[in-house]
């Protein structure tokens, strides 16, 4: 089994179907599990798509990820 990659704001945003901007406004105030990358004040933040799933699991109706779907590979550079 291969590590879960990591995904952009960009990404989590199209599988939440939210904004970019929201994604990363929750990243810097805590309310979404993410990682920052850069040590400025300026952070790029990476996300494990699961870990996003599981944090708004109870939210949601239906569960987002299957057990046997491939997670996305980055496609940008944030």
């Amino acid at each position: 089994m291969t590590p879960e990659p990591f995904v952009s704001v960009t990404e989590v945003a199209q599988f939440l179907q939210m904004a970019p901007r929201t994604i990363a406004r929750m990243a810097r105030h805590g309310r979404i599990p993410a990682y920052p990358v850069s040590g400025s004040i300026r952070r790029t933040w990476r996300f494990k798509l699961s870990e996003v799933e599981n944090h708004f699991g109870s939210q949601l109706s239906t569960p987002i990820i299957d057990a046997g779907v491939q997670v996305p590979a980055e496609t940008s550079k944030q």
